[in-house]
């Protein structure tokens, strides 16, 4: 009789069989869903040392480009006066950009690295140091997926801006009425000394007092400081600064003292211990060269034995100095953007107190004009004549051609302090009058013959020298922003 199995442990059997069946499929499900979890970590590997590797170049590129703009502007100032100075500065920028870089792409692991060669080039007074590069990374699990390597590259920049060359002509007031005293104390002091019993004496000269025979010089000369001294000492401030340059040659100083004329005290090729001798800035006591330069009736800075040369006697005639003084410019190089020494930038530093005086204290013959002196100091001319007293406003048209032409014109103004003094008549007393009524309105024309921002004023000894600090510094400010 055949056996007949229990169905209810068939379909036990049964169920026990396809339990080892199912788990078989797991585990070759499991195995090929290892393939791609094991190349995602892989790339992710990958990528990471990609993306370490990227910054390490990147970083390697920022300092070549830093290093060629340095190295570029370095060569720029060591070098300011050779032959092919620009080419000759970029290939120096870019051999520095290029060991830079060579240097610090020597660490990258996995990297073959492809620099192109660095560009270096100039905009006005701005150096800009271009660095490309290529790069390609050797991939460790990607090689598996036919992802062999990682390729990246990168463009940077940097930029550096060179110092301008500049030229300072100090055209430089020392007319009459330079020689008031700096302060309101100084004038008392002085008009208690300038009397006697003439009419014109009775009330004390303050103004242009400095003339031979005023009983008052001998005090004012070394024992008040006059507004001329207070100019030289602000003037030998600023030749202290120019002396310290950001670059060889960079600054140039001229001193160009004015009457009727522009005299030259030292020109702007002059080295710096030539501008301090002249200046007198070696500390000694007043008088110093710009008192000594006051107006006192005869030329002085002349050439050649001509009484016609030199700074004049009598006035201050801005017509006759603003022209000379483009004239000196423009035989200096002419009118630039301060990009090279050969190319630089010219300011004028008009420093006056704004009176123009159109007299003459001179002889004239032939329409010119010689100023001899009294007694003539010049053998063959006679003594001087004087035409008399005319002060008005400076006309500031006669500075246009100055800034029409390309130079930046700076004017400090150093205002009249009002003479105070009782009115015995004569001539004294209409020149006391006059000035004090010309001295309020003297600013305006002046501020229209300075360029845009570059009008100052100062009267006390202190602030002439912080103005004309303060007039080199925005020289500075001005020459880089244009560039």
């Amino acid at each position: 009789m055949p056996l007949i199995r229990n169905p209810a442990r068939r379909l036990r059997d049964r169920a026990a069989s396809l339990r080892g069946a199912r788990s078989g499929n797991v585990t070759i499900m499991f195995a090929f869903s290892l393939i791609p979890l094991i190349g995602l970590v892989g790339y992710g590997v990958d990528y990471g040392v990609a993306i370490t590797d990227k910054a390490k170049v990147d970083a390697a590129a920022d300092a070549a480009a830093i290093a060629g703009v340095v190295a570029s502007k370095a060569y720029f100032a060591a070098n300011p006066g050779q032959t092919n100075l620009s080419a000759n500065a970029f290939a120096a920028g870019a051999a520095q950009a290029t060991n830079a870089f060579t240097v610090n792409t020597g660490n990258v692991p996995f990297a073959q690295v492809q620099l192109q060669a660095p560009q270096i080039s100039r905009q006005g007074q701005t150096i800009t140091s271009t660095i490309t590069y290529t790069a390609t990374v050797k991939n460790n699990f990607g090689q598996m997926f036919r992802t062999p390597t990682t390729t990246f590259g990168n463009t940077v920049t940097a930029t550096a801006d060179l110092p301008s060359y500049l030229d300072f002509y100090l055209l430089l007031d020392v007319s009459g009425s330079m020689g008031l005293p700096a302060t309101t104390d100084g004038m008392a002091k002085l008009a208690s000394q300038n009397t006697d019993n003439w009419s014109d004496y009775k009330q004390g000269c303050q103004f242009a007092c400095h003339f031979p025979g005023y009983k008052g010089w001998s005090l004012a000369s070394g024992k008040i400081q006059l507004r001329s001294d207070a100019l030289n000492s602000a003037v030998c401030s600023l030749i202290t600064r120019a002396s310290n340059p950001t670059m060889q040659n960079q600054y140039r100083v001229g001193l160009y003292p004015f009457i009727n004329q522009m005299g030259v005290l030292a020109d702007i090729n002059s080295s710096i211990a030539t501008l301090n001798t002249a200046a007198q800035c070696s500390g000694q006591p007043w008088p110093l060269a710009l008192t000594n330069l006051l107006d006192t009736g005869t030329t002085q800075l002349y050439t050649n034995n001509d009484p016609s040369t030199g700074t004049g006697a009598g006035g201050t005639h801005f017509e006759v100095v603003l022209p000379q003084m483009q004239s000196t410019i423009t035989a200096s190089g002419g009118f630039n953007d301060g990009s090279s020494t050969t190319a630089r930038k010219p300011f004028v530093f008009l420093v006056t107190d704004g009176m123009q005086n159109s007299q003459h204290y001179s002889t004239n013959s032939s329409g010119k004009y010689y100023y001899p002196g009294n007694p003539s100091t010049f053998r063959g001319y006679a003594a001087g004549n004087w035409d008399g007293s005319q002060p008005a406003q400076i006309d500031p048209s006669q500075c246009a051609a100055l800034k029409k032409a390309g130079a930046t014109v700076s004017v400090l103004y150093i205002p009249y302090n009002i003479i105070n003094f009782k009115d015995y008549g004569g001539g004294i007393a209409w020149e006391n009058n006059r000035v004090n009524g010309f001295s309020p309105t003297l600013a305006t024309p002046l501020q229209s013959c300075a360029s845009p921002g570059f009008f100052f004023t100062a009267n006390s000894p202190a602030d002439i020298t912080s103005a004309l600090n303060a007039m080199f510094d925005k020289a500075l400010q001005v020459a880089h922003l244009t560039q």
